[in-house]
């Protein structure tokens, strides 16, 4: 039995029981995605492992063991055919369910941190070393790299227009860049220390960023103002996610935490937080539904919160 097996599976409401947890990676887990269909939950981490596991039951569909290093990144594609993964060297593309390998790309001197599909399918988005990289799906054909003084682009998103793109900056900046001439139309100084993740709202109106400043902040990309700002997690807030119904942000941070705030409102407190994880929160995602929170964290493992409707 492949050391993904699952060991133990718990479940219950966020207020009273564990969420279901997942278990069976040796290292750090970076990245979790659902699948569009709400079917699968794929999780990668430092131990190199790629897995594909049942949203609704937690056991493991498929493990994929073709990196050799350390994977920070995860994309569905919109149709859910296929995963992209990515190491810092290396982009590998999974059919899914089967996990077959579909396609590798190498990005060359493009250090790849963050990964997005466009919202039709037609590229595939990395975020890195001094900025943005775009490949033509399915082809994987190298279309355009994005260059501007970033330092490093830890995150990005696709506006719905896919003529624009925004990611999340180590020089604590927020960027909008556009893809037809690969310049920079925004910047937006976001926080005071590194941006560790960013997301678009399903209307393509704000950015979410999550800073290692511990902040998590909303901004109005038509002019750059900053609309929400949460004093979320001490020691730095490095996960974001925004709810398909774009009334939700949940966060997660350095304190082992996720939290979860409306996205309209001061708030002081969040409307939810849950307490599970033994080690820092890396990387968030909602189900489609909105209705189940996947969290994935250095303490090893991915937990489904149920957050009802």
């Amino acid at each position: 039995m492949s050391y993904f097996a699952l060991l133990l599976l718990l479940c219950g409401t966020v207020s009273a029981q564990p969420p279901l947890t997942l278990f069976g990676h040796r290292d750090a887990v970076e990245a979790v995605a659902f699948s569009p269909d709400g079917k699968y939950v794929a999780s990668a981490g430092l131990d190199a492992g790629v897995a594909l596991w049942v949203a609704k039951t937690g056991k493991v569909k498929k493990v994929m063991g073709g990196h050799r290093e350390g994977v920070w990144a995860l994309a569905f594609s919109p149709d859910g055919d296929y995963l992209a993964s990515s190491d810092t060297k290396t982009i590998e593309v999974w059919a899914v369910p089967s996990g077959k390998s579909y396609k590798s790309i190498t990005p060359h001197s493009h250090t790849v941190l963050g990964l997005r599909f466009s919202p039709g399918g037609e590229y595939l988005g990395a975020a890195g070393y001094g900025g943005l990289g775009l490949w033509t799906f399915p082809e994987g054909e190298k279309h355009k790299v994005l260059n501007g003084p970033v330092e490093t682009a830890n995150a990005l998103d696709f506006f719905p227009s896919v003529s624009y793109m925004v990611s999340g900056n180590s020089n604590g900046t927020v960027t909008v860049w556009n893809m037809n001439d690969g310049k920079i139309t925004r910047t937006i100084k976001a926080h005071t220390e590194a941006v560790r993740a960013v997301t678009m709202t399903p209307d393509g109106r704000h950015a979410v960023s999550a800073g290692l400043d511990g902040l998590v902040k909303v901004w109005r990309l038509s002019d750059g103002a900053m609309i929400n700002s949460f004093a979320a997690h001490p020691g730095g807030a490095r996960a974001v996610a925004v709810s398909p119904n774009g009334r939700r942000i949940a966060s997660g941070g350095m304190d082992s935490l996720v939290k979860v705030w409306n996205f309209s409102g001061a708030q002081k407190k969040p409307a939810l937080e849950l307490k599970d994880h033994d080690g820092s929160v890396e990387a968030l995602a909602f189900s489609p539904d909105g209705r189940t929170l996947a969290s994935a964290s250095k303490d090893k493992t991915v937990k489904l919160w149920k957050l009802g409707k």
